[in-house]
């Protein structure tokens, strides 16, 4: 038997053996200590129902298992310096009845009181003993009087500790499988013995863990050997290391764990993914929310954009799908041909610059001198456009696109006869006689006593205005063709080339161009051009193209006036080619009737000196007779007669002449560039119609027009632990809260149907400090759409206790709550908190969770301000204590959001 020992004595047996089998615990109370009475130092017997002699007696400090050997229990107790005066050689341990369960033989110490000696110590005594069943055994403690040693203060610690997620800092951590013996390479760091190294990839899973290198075989570090410490969600910070350094693990494995048996799987929480840091237009995000790839593709189907128009196809639709497609021919009444129109001046163009127009017109005005590589426009200055015949029979056998000259529609013209062949009155109330001369000129018929004149072959009609044509009263405007749809090589479209063409024109129908239409109606984006004034403001892109040509004096400077078309025919401005020489355009200009010679038909009867009328023809003539006293029309056909009017004018339909003012119903045209570009970077669909945003709860309902909605959800996000109070040489730091999970969805206005409840995830609290404990930070409140999406708030970190400020301390965390729900674009979880950390006294708290809506809040050193999570759904940042200071409240997080984009 050893020298000293603890025996279980025959009643304390007897007492384990009724408990058993009442099912009732073993309860120790008591120790106490003697000094073995007369005899001194004595060998205990299971005999005993008392020591020798009881010098004290006192409470049980503690009682617990031997890690190495579960049958033994081992007992401790401090006898405090202001009692002895004696020595200890015996003690004893008591249940709760007073039964003495167990004696000890103890090695002989002498324990001073400090009001005798002059000195005094706590006095600590320790005892094993073993029993068939150490799970029954129980202790019941004052805590009124119970004291921990130092030592056991520092074992408690480490062991309890060691059972935390959060453990001490690895220099490395291996990105294969290692030998698990001797220093090797890993990762880049040459590692040693005592090194703490994290093994994630190993052959077997189950050798995976917390190692310490030694130049033999390894062991496993001391936080993490045995099961109890290597739990769930584990969490480990990586110092050292060309991929891993800097990172922070965990592990996923669940529960039970049994360690060297259960395969243990690690994944990298934060840090290094491999891709290089700078801007990315595309990327490749693990479960955690980290950035894994990036890249910056220049196509649609690099970012895997499926629904939308390929270049090519853009292309195509600008070129032959235009709402004013290549050839169309416009009126402009100023002179300055807008982009993407020419002049019809029956200029050479070269195909290679319009290509698109070359092609339509396929040469059909060339005249042979062009040149290789050329075309030419037909000509409209100074003509009117008339619509082709195209087999109706109005204007029958002309191609498109041939000239036809002015002419005067056949007439007759009658001399003043009465009716029924009557004789004729001239001015003077008298019967003329008239009397067929021949003169050296013409024949005439002269009217005796007045000598007028009449030309037998070339009676001249009446000259309005003295017109060298025959026209309608119209404004000269400029005949303009498309040329193009693009400003760079007529439709090869780039967004660069589409947002600078658009701001010039704005429309395939540019402002200013004077377009037709046949029903009373003005449509959207024209006004009548009605000679009225317009306010400048209200129309500014036809302002600036009309330049105030038309206004009158008196006119507001502030107005302009728009060209009076109604009742015109539109003429193409002559230009230089000297059809209608000397106008300027957008001139009016009257009607007139060209200089004509007209002549009989040959019924003209003609009166003979017996009194018979005879026909007037060549042989009465070649008579050259004087018989001839007068005359009047014969074979009057009433059809015959010329249509009376005002005007000269040609056939024509009435048509309301109107202006294009603007191209949207909204600013008349000013387009938003940047948001196009977007628009086409991104490929958003339809136009965005409004955008409501839930901060509380609520009920959605879509807005009218409302086709598709795009959802975007955030989970609040949870607040931080406080930091407890501390001692001098002590630091305490809480970790921060984890950020709301977060999720995005695109429905169609069937989906969301006529409402949604909405539920926005409160913030969670900070955490509370009080003294040397507190509580953790509060998880944030989940987020929901109805039963459509819903976004778990983040979890709180964990309250703070103080530490040494000599040697290391991992505070964890909030962890992520479960992951969001329901999106079909986008579910994922909050980003964690970061862990609070001290080093040697240099201690920092712990960042806040950050999601796609909002930042957590920042932990920064020792005594900083307390910093929340921003926007929506950041997690509160973590707060740090230093030697001396009060205990400290944590920091709330965010609240949640829902934002609902609404499309047209």
């Amino acid at each position: 038997m050893a020298d000293y020992y603890t025996l279980l004595t025959n009643a304390g047996i007897a007492y384990e053996t009724a408990c058993k089998a009442a099912g009732t615990p073993i309860k120790l109370t008591q120790i106490s200590v003697g000094d073995g009475g007369e005899g001194g130092v004595y060998n205990p017997a299971a005999t005993a129902t008392a020591l020798k002699r009881e010098v004290w007696r006192g409470p049980l400090n503690a009682l617990f298992q031997d890690e190495k050997n579960p049958s033994w229990l081992l007992a401790e107790v401090t006898i405090p310096p202001d009692v002895g005066g004696w020595y200890v050689r015996e003690a004893g341990l008591w249940t709760d009845t007073g039964i003495l369960y167990a004696i000890v033989k103890y090695p002989e110490s002498f324990k001073p009181v400090l009001a005798n000696s002059g000195s005094g110590k706590e006095f600590y005594i320790r005892s094993i003993f073993e029993t068939s069943n150490a799970s029954l055994v129980t202790l019941l403690i004052d805590d009124t009087v119970v004291k921990a040693t130092r030592a056991w203060v520092m074992s408690y610690l480490a062991e309890e500790l060691g059972k935390l997620d959060g453990k001490q800092s690895v220099r490395v951590a291996a990105t294969t499988s290692v030998v698990l013996k001797g220093a090797q390479q890993i990762d880049g760091v040459a590692v040693i013995a005592g090194d703490r190294v994290l093994l994630p990839n190993q052959t077997l899973a189950k050798d995976n863990g917390l190692w310490i290198v030694a130049n033999g075989d390894w062991v496993r570090a001391n936080d993490a050997n045995v099961s109890a410490k290597v739990t769930p969600g584990l969490t480990v910070m990586v110092e050292e290391g060309t991929l891993n350094g800097d990172s922070l693990w965990h592990l996923t494995t669940n529960a039970p764990i049994t360690l060297g048996t259960t395969a243990l799987t690690f994944k990298m929480l934060a840090g290094r993914t491999g891709i290089a840091a700078g801007t990315y237009k595309s990327l490749s995000v693990d479960e955690y929310g980290r950035a894994t790839a990036g890249s910056n593709p220049d196509t649609l189907a690099g970012f895997g954009i499926k629904d939308s128009y390929t270049k090519a196809e853009v292309e195509a639709l600008i070129a032959k799908a235009s709402a004013l497609p290549v050839g169309s021919i416009v009126a402009f009444p100023v002179d300055t041909p807008p982009p993407g129109f020419l002049e019809l001046d029956n200029s050479v163009k070269s195909s290679a610059t319009y290509p698109d127009l070359s092609a339509y017109l396929g040469g059909k005005f060339n005249k042979g001198d062009e040149g290789v590589g050329n075309f030419r426009l037909p000509e409209a200055r100074g003509e009117f456009l008339r619509g082709w015949d195209h087999g109706r029979g109005v204007d029958a056998g002309r191609a498109s696109g041939s000239t036809q000259s002015d002419s005067l529609k056949a007439h007759y013209h009658f001399l003043p006869t009465g009716s029924g062949g009557g004789q004729a009155v001239d001015p003077n109330g008298e019967i003329p006689t008239v009397v067929l001369k021949d003169t050296a000129a013409d024949w005439v018929l002269r009217t005796e006593g007045d000598n007028a004149e009449l030309s037998i072959g070339r009676v001249r009609t009446y000259n309005f205005g003295a017109a060298t044509e025959t026209r309608p009263r119209n404004i000269a405007v400029m005949w303009c063709i498309k040329a193009w749809n693009a400003s760079v090589n007529q439709g090869n479209i780039d967004v660069a080339a589409l947002t600078a063409e658009l701001e010039k024109m704005k429309s395939a129908v540019p402002v200013g161009a004077l377009m037709p239409f046949p029903a009373g109606v003005v449509p959207p984006g024209y006004l009548e051009a009605n000679g009225s004034l317009f306010q400048d403001a209200l129309y500014p892109h036809l302002a600036t193209y009309l330049n105030k040509k038309f206004n009158i004096v008196g006119d507001d400077a502030s107005y302009t006036r728009l060209p009076d078309t109604r009742g015109e025919f539109l003429r193409g401005w002559d230009h230089g080619r000297g059809v209608d020489a000397g106008r300027a355009v957008g001139s009016v200009q009257l009607d007139a009737l060209q200089n004509i010679t007209g002549g009989f038909d040959g019924n003209l009867d003609v009166k003979t000196a017996t009194g018979a009328f005879v026909a007037l023809n060549s042989a009465l003539v070649t008579a050259n007779t004087n018989a001839v006293t007068g005359f009047h029309g014969a074979n009057f056909d009433a059809s015959r007669v010329a249509r009376t009017s005002t005007e000269t004018r040609p056939r024509n339909l009435a048509v309301m002449w109107c202006i294009k003012a603007w191209n949207t119903p909204v600013n008349q045209g000013t387009i938003d560039i940047a948001s196009l570009e977007q628009r086409v970077i991104k490929n958003e669909f339809g136009r965005l119609l409004n955008i409501q945003k839930f901060t509380a709860n609520g009920t959605y309902v879509p807005s009218l027009g409302m086709k598709k909605v795009r959802i975007r959800i955030v989970g609040g996000g949870a607040g931080s632990g406080g930091a407890s109070a501390t001692a001098s040489g002590q630091v305490s730091a809480s970790g921060g809260g984890a950020a709301g999970s977060y999720a995005e969805a695109l429905l169609t206005a069937e989906e969301i149907g006529a409402s949604q409840s909405v539920i926005v995830g409160l913030a969670g609290i900070a955490g509370l400090a009080s003294g040397t404990t507190g509580t953790s930070g509060g998880t944030g409140g989940a987020t929901s759409v109805g039963a459509l999406l819903s976004a778990p708030g983040g979890l709180g970190s964990i309250f703070s206790i103080a530490v040494s400020t000599v040697g290391y301390a991992l505070y964890v965390g909030g962890y992520p709550g479960a992951p969001s729900s329901g999106g079909n674009l986008l579910n994922m979880p909050g980003a964690p908190g970061y862990p609070g950390i001290s080093v040697n006294g240099s201690t920092l708290a712990g960042h806040g969770g950050s999601g796609p809506l909002g930042a957590g809040g920042s932990g920064y050193g020792i005594g900083a301000s307390i910093q929340n999570g921003t926007g929506y759904g950041g997690g509160g940042g973590g707060v740090a204590n230093g030697p001396s200071m009060a205990a400290r409240n944590g920091a709330p997080g965010a609240g949640g959001v829902v934002i609902f984009e609404e499309y047209a």
